[in-house]
């Protein structure tokens, strides 16, 4: 059997296919798994870029404002402004996060 998938893609017009149920059970999982695919990646991504509240950060690194506020002047950590509220990326912190297994309270990498 041709790949459904690679006539689809092809955009031939006007084919007339003759296929079996199995063919078509196949072609319908193959766009399934596609979908959980794309959807788990989507998730993950947005989990990824997830931003935090200075309060999380704090608890996450055991932390307090004057150490947010000084990684933020050294770009050890940069805060993201939404309107007039500031977060951190999760990404971001668990990057500090992973190189010591814990936020370290100096900013120094």
């Amino acid at each position: 059997m041709t790949d459904l998938m690679q006539i689809i893609s092809n955009g031939q017009a006007n084919i007339k296919l003759e296929i079996t149920g199995q063919d078509l059970r196949n072609f319908s999982n193959e766009l399934i798994n596609r979908a959980v695919t794309e959807v788990a990646a989507a998730v993950k991504a947005a989990e990824e870029e997830k931003l935090l509240t200075r309060e999380e950060v704090k608890e996450m690194c055991n932390v307090c404002d004057t150490t947010l506020w000084l990684w933020n002047k050294r770009n050890y950590l940069k805060v993201v402004k939404v309107g007039n509220k500031v977060r951190y990326r999760l990404t971001d912190v668990k990057r500090i996060l992973g190189k010591t297994g814990k936020c370290s309270g100096d900013g120094r990498e």
